[in-house]
């Protein structure tokens, strides 16, 4: 599920949260099937990416989530972090989405660089400037977003870029700790919600957080 449906479960159900929940599906099944390796100084790098695709809390307004998710869009941290071995074209994929979805959750451009785009549209400015604009920069990816044939299409080329290995999924390690932290964290939430409202722990991430 989006991070935008996770943070507020009030807002519309758009096309956007479908497409970004692609980029979660992708991401977690790279991880948890794909060797790779963490360029950071934390050994557990990718366990505490998968724990985020688990986060859940309960607010008044019901069993909530996604802070995680959405701080890992914006800050890029598993397209910077994780290396898929022997598959640039992975990382290139999840770095490219990751660039895309994260303009949901930026803070919108200001009103006089709103300004300062129709201004340069008024006095007639070569379209080569406008690449360099921040406003329209912003735009641009919005409307990617909406774009019907965006996200197949970058699917698409990628998967048209180089020789991707022909090799079988393979489970990999969830990293130093990492099941005991999970299972911790799921008896917490556990406890915290009453049990009329509780899920299973086998299914609460998938239910929950999609």
């Amino acid at each position: 599920m989006s991070a935008n449906l996770l943070l507020d479960s009030e807002k519309p159900h758009a096309l956007e949260d479908d497409r970004e929940s692609a980029l979660h599906v992708l991401t977690w099944t790279a991880l948890r099937y794909t060797k790779h390796s963490s360029i950071s100084m934390q050994p557990d790098a990718s366990a505490r990416f998968l724990r985020g695709f688990d986060e859940a809390y309960v607010t008044k307004g019901g069993v909530k989530g996604g802070d995680l998710k959405s701080r890992f869009l914006l800050g890029r941290d598993i397209s910077r972090t994780i290396k898929f071995d022997g598959r640039p074209q992975l990382d290139q994929l999840i770095r490219e989405l990751t660039q895309a979805f994260a303009v949901r959750y930026e803070e919108p451009p200001l009103p006089d660089e709103f300004e300062e785009l129709e201004e340069m549209r008024l006095s007639g400015a070569p379209p080569s400037s406008f690449k360099y604009n921040v406003v329209f920069r912003y735009q641009q990816r919005m409307e990617n977003l909406a774009d019907p044939d965006w996200l197949v299409n970058t699917f698409r080329r990628h998967l048209n870029t180089g020789d991707w290995p022909n090799d079988k999924a393979e489970g990999q390690p969830l990293g130093t700790g990492s099941k005991t932290k999970r299972g911790r964290e799921q008896v917490q939430l556990e406890s915290r919600i009453p049990k009329s409202r509780r899920l299973s722990v086998g299914s609460s991430s998938r239910v929950l957080s999609g």
